[in-house]
């Protein structure tokens, strides 16, 4: 047998120092073990002859009385498969092994570690440089190999010793008030993501000295921060896991040390009959612990009610395996299951709202810390609106910035099919788990691949500013583009994120970054997938890539910290609040390196921005106080976490503009003929006391009254253009499946009524898709289908609801409550404008008290009509009763306000000024032209908006809206036939004018149909697009040659100001069609302005 040498090399380190129970130990290499129990070594060693194979990095055990060579020797000799050779290298190469490092694997608190931690550290450190085979490592020095293993061994070392900021020490009080006066109580840390809960939680424990410490963890992947925080507390913790509860010679009852002990509850739950997991609950069942944690406490639900995170497919957790997840349903509170003594319980979350809802904690048991509260620390003259000074303390917090974009103005082709309805919670909007839905999901034989994938290789394309929408997108704008380097991509479904993950790979520009599938088989989950992820980041940095994109449905944002990570996509349906500030507070994480700040926005992309604003309200309104009005909170909303749609970085929407995306949604695929017209948006004429005030107001009744006869109103104007209603609904079918449906639903609403908002809307999805495939006619054809499931649709809905609205439960309560408010405000209150919103306040925070309503009305359905029946009832009880006179009503207010917005952008256009809000455009108006157009003086206007009356922030951003576009045209060729398909003019915006000659025509711009966006013809062509008689006579020989006396008088009516071909028959006595062959026969003579008046040239 060929002889094996293996000899040290002439710089192999002959002692090695460390740490040994606290004491400074030299160990020799020669020397016996003579400690008190076995020692883990780790050894590297190369091959002489054939140094470019790398170096191994192995481990052994040293018995107590062995030498450290000996048993390094020993291991390494054994060895011949593990030298990753061929036979022919191994005869050559093998036999000749030189050891050039030795250490012994024991970290700073004396806990042992294996080769694979070093295997990691090394690949985690050296990521796309490193070749690994048999745990041979190449392209790295033996100095970096070794600087791995001692960066293990002295991470906890040296301790960074942190002070509490001001609300951490706040909150450290707020804990010992409460446990002094409650010794066995539950507290709740409700504090924003990346508060520091883990390190708040530490220093509470060292002020009290708590001993013995359990963390009870719903995810698995938040342990990093648990064991690094105790490096920045003065007082020594030894800190185990699950990993030490598995060995047989661990035991808790034997540790006199201070320690923590982490646990991830996936390892437990539904295991209890497992011999071994038995076994470690009973060793948590023998301590007295001082503290237990339950961390990420919102996963955590109690019961049924609660599982809305789980409920849906594709929001079940990644992070999770299945049956954890379904114990997890099941599970009540998890001390008392498995029956753990504990003096103090602290529950930890950022999103708590459910537990807040169910009133399972009060303001006294409890410490609230937003995002806001921390906007209001960095930046403290905030209230003011400064924010040139920045509280030092707080700089390195990012600040969020949230880019919302209008996917139905982007794919407007795509608009029917990709609509989702979410109809018990009255939106509607562009379904992003629709447009990236794969062909798989339907059909498991087909490829993963998108169903829309040509639209979402144009996406990818307009977000790289590589279409005719321009360069306001994150990979095309410079400023955002800097802040994408490595970004976090959430998608509907797995397969979805496979299909993106392939579409990347394949682009010439994104293949440039790393693409990191996060939701792939093999990652894993909790530490597994986060070393994974961190591996994949550190690679694209050394290989010379432009970043990372991590694709992932959820795994990883929760409970995570990924510094570099800057910016994150939201390409999914997300439904809640909870979810939806987990997964974009990743991106909140402070980035310092040796003191730079790395990191000073973070960016969020969302391509649903009306889902997105209303998902803000929410989160905002369960963040502030109860006394906070909605209006309020959307104006601390943009000024901490300023909004900005489509792309336009110079100018963040107003409060006002927020929270009509929050309630109505986006609108931009709109004219602004329409939108302007809109008073529900634009005005406050649902103001009804306003109304009432205005209408009473002598001088404004005049002046309506003028602008009212001046106008000569033709017919009634309907206050707003309804919904085009679904497909069929007119038909017998579609009231067919509105009969079944509303039957169906009165015998359902009874099992909606107990589950929360995302429990109400994904059950009820499931039963009309299970219904209508049970109910509707087999026969049908595809269309009748359709119109039956539409008609079911608004049945069932109507059916659910009604009779819970019927019973108007809230309603005696508010009539009864209207004394609590007398009490309060005095006997003579009144609901009028100057104490609506005292009132208002007053009634919000008694209802936001779940103690409040009754227990049979807490359930999200009945809650929702509990409360608005209550505030009804409030509001008639105390709304003075002022009649308005005869000819005075509010449709003639309200035809009047529209007549005035209509104006509008009339002055807008024909203004040599470019004016940027509602007020400046009235005010730079010409005197006479106001008069003549409105019918009414500039002082006048001024007196019929003394009760502001006009909405000027929504009507502002329309304003910077149409600035914006018609800049944008100046710059597009519009010469090409892509882009004119996709620019929208300026002619556009307001509708190719505000009225039109032919009465078919009015009637078509007033159809709901023109809410939809449609595909506009170049600007050239705008005057071929004049009424049906000037249309037919375009078609007729221009050679016509009209009577030079008729010629000659139009010509003198149009020498002194332009009219419509309308008004000139009238004025000549003869027909309109006429008029328009003379006109288009000589337009030479003549051309029409924006708005159908002829004129001469």
């Amino acid at each position: 047998m060929e002889e094996i040498l293996i000899t040290k090399s002439p710089d192999i380190n002959q002692t090695d120092a460390i740490q040994y129970h606290g004491k400074k130990t030299n160990f020799n290499l020669d020397d016996r073990n003579n400690t008190d129990g076995p020692l883990i070594l780790i050894y590297m060693y190369l091959l002489p002859k054939f140094q470019t194979h790398g170096i191994k990095v192995g481990m052994t055990k040293c018995k107590i009385g062995e030498t450290f060579w000996h048993a390094i020797r020993a291991r390494i000799h054994d060895q011949k498969h593990e030298l990753a050779l061929t036979d022919e290298q191994y005869s050559k190469y093998g036999l000749n092994r030189e050891v050039v490092y030795w250490g012994i694997c024991l970290d700073a608190k004396n806990d042992s570690f294996k080769d694979y931690s070093v295997h990691k550290e090394i690949k985690k450190t050296n990521a796309g440089i490193v070749e690994k085979e048999q745990e041979w490592f190449t392209n790295v020095p033996t100095d970096e190999l070794i600087d791995n293993f001692n960066s293990l061994r002295h991470k906890d070392e040296n301790k960074e010793i942190y002070t509490p900021r001001k609300e951490q020490q706040e909150c450290i009080d707020a804990m010992s008030d409460y446990f002094a006066k409650n010794p066995n109580g539950r507290f709740l840390l409700n504090c924003k993501m990346r508060f520091g809960k883990s390190f708040t939680t530490y220093k509470y424990c060292e002020e009290h000295n708590l001993e013995k410490i359990l963390i009870l963890t719903f995810i698995p992947a938040v342990e990093s921060s648990w064991r690094e925080d105790l490096r920045h507390i003065k007082k020594d913790y030894r800190y185990f896991t699950d990993d030490n509860l598995r060995r047989s010679d661990f035991v808790l009852n034997f540790i006199r040390d201070p320690y923590v002990l982490f646990l991830s509850l996936q390892n437990y739950l539904g295991k209890e009959k497992n011999s071994d997991v038995k076994a470690k609950i009973q060793q948590l069942q023998d301590i007295d612990w001082d503290l237990v944690v339950l961390d990420e406490y919102h996963f955590g639900a109690w019961n049924q009610r609660t599982q809305g995170t789980l409920k849906t497919k594709e929001e079940k957790s990644e992070d999770l395996d299945g049956n954890y997840q379904e114990q997890l349903k099941k599970t009540g509170d998890v001390i008392k299951k498995f029956n753990i003594k504990t003096k103090q319980t602290i529950c930890l979350s950022g999103t708590p709202f459910k537990a807040l809802a169910r009133g399972e904690f009060t303001d006294k048991s409890s410490f609230t810390y937003s995002y806001f509260d921390e906007q209001r620390n960095k930046y403290p003259k905030s209230d003011t609106c400064d924010f040139s000074v920045v509280n030092p303390d707080y700089a390195s917090f990012p600040d969020m910035k949230i880019f919302g974009y209008n996917m139905s103005r982007l794919f407007g082709n795509l608009t029917a099919s990709v609509f989702s309805e979410d109809k018990l919670l009255t939106k509607r909007y562009f379904s992003l788990n629709k447009f990236f839905e794969t062909r798989q999901e339907n059909n498991p034989n087909e490829p993963c691949r998108f169903i829309y994938e040509e639209e979402i290789k144009n996406w990818l394309d307009i977000i790289k500013g590589r279409s005719a929408f321009g360069d306001k997108f994150p990979y095309s704008n410079r400023q955002m583009l800097q802040n994408n380097v490595h970004t976090l991509w959430l998608m509907p479904t797995v397969k979805s994120c496979k299909a993106m993950e392939d579409l990347l790979k394949n682009d010439e520009y994104f293949s440039k970054y790393e693409i990191i599938n996060l939701s792939q088989e093999g990652v894993g989950a909790g530490n597994e997938a986060y070393e994974y992820l961190m591996n994949h980041i550190t690679e694209s940095e050394n290989t010379n890539k432009i970043g990372s994109i991590a694709i992932t449905v959820n795994k990883l944002t929760i409970g995570v910290t990924v510094k570099k990570w800057s910016s994150v996509f939201v390409l999914k349906d997300l439904a809640s609040p909870e979810q939806y500030f987990q997964a974009i507070f990743r991106i909140q994480t402070p980035y310092v390196v040796n003191g730079e700040i790395k990191k000073k926005d973070g960016y969020v992309y969302d391509f649903n921005v009306d889902r997105a604003s209303a998902l803000l309200l929410k989160y905002a309104e369960q963040s502030e106080n109860e006394q906070t009005t909605k209006l309020q909170i959307a104006k601390l909303i943009v000024k901490y976490m300023p909004i900005f749609v489509n792309g336009d970085m110079s100018n963040p929407i107003s409060e006002q503009v927020f929270y009509e995306l929050a309630q109505y949604g986006d609108s931009s695929g709109i004219p602004l003929s329409k939108k302007i017209v809109d008073t529900s948006k634009t005005t406050r004429m649902l103001d009804e006391e306003t109304m009432a005030e205005m209408l009473n107001d002598r001088e404004v009744s005049d002046i309506i009254k003028r602008v009212f006869a001046h106008a000569k109103f033709g017919k009634p104007k309907t206050r707003t253009v309804p919904a085009k209603p679904e497909d069929g609904f007119d038909t017998k079918i579609a009231q067919e499946g509105r009969d079944k449906g509303y039957e169906l639903g009165q015998q359902d609403y009874k099992k909606y009524v107990d589950y929360d908002d995302n429990q109400v809307q994904s059950e009820f999805e499931k039963s009309l898709f299970e219904y209508i495939k049970e109910c509707c006619p087999k026969d049908y054809d595809d269309i009748k289908k359709t119109w039956y499931a539409n008609g079911f649709k608004k049945g069932y809905e109507s059916g659910v609801n009604a009779p819970i609205k019927k019973e108007q439960c809230g309603y005696d309560d508010g009539a009864r409550f209207v004394d609590e408010v007398k009490k309060r405000f005095g006997q003579g209150i009144k609901y009028t404008s100057n104490t609506r919103i005292m009132i208002d306040n007053f009634v919000k925070g008694y209802l936001n008290d779940p103690k409040n309503i009754p227990i049979k009305y807490r359930g999200m359905l009945y809650r929702r009509w509990y409360c608005d029946s209550f505030r009804r009832a409030v509001k008639t009880s105390l709304t003075p009763v002022v009649g308005t006179k005869d000819g005075e009503t509010i449709e003639d207010a309200d035809n009047v306000l529209k007549h005035i917005l209509a104006r509008l952008f009339e002055f807008l256009y024909i203004s040599v000024y470019r004016e940027t809000t509602f007020n400046e455009i009235f005010s730079n108006a010409d005197p006479k032209i106001f008069l003549e157009a409105v019918g009414i003086t500039k002082k006048d206007f001024d007196v019929l908006n003394k009760y502001k009356i006009f909405q000027e922030d929504v009507l502002n951003n329309y304003i910077h809206d149409f600035f914006v576009n018609e800049s944008l045209g100046s710059k597009l060729d519009l010469k090409d036939e892509e882009i004119r398909k996709q620019y929208r003019n300026s002619f556009d915006w307001f509708g190719f004018g505000l009225e039109s000659d032919d009465p078919k025509q009015e009637e078509e711009n007033s159809s709901p149909k023109e809410l939809a966006p449609k595909e506009n013809k170049p600007l050239e062509t705008k005057e071929t697009e004049g009424t049906e008689d000037e249309g037919v006579a375009q078609k007729e020989d221009k050679s016509v040659q009209p009577d030079e006396t008729t010629l000659d008088k139009i010509k003198v009516i149009l020498s002194s100001k332009a009219m419509k071909s309308s008004k000139i028959a009238s004025e000549l006595g003869i027909s309109k069609k006429e008029v328009n062959k003379i006109l288009f026969s000589h337009k030479e003579l003549f051309a029409k302005d924006i708005f159908f008046n002829w004129k001469l040239k």
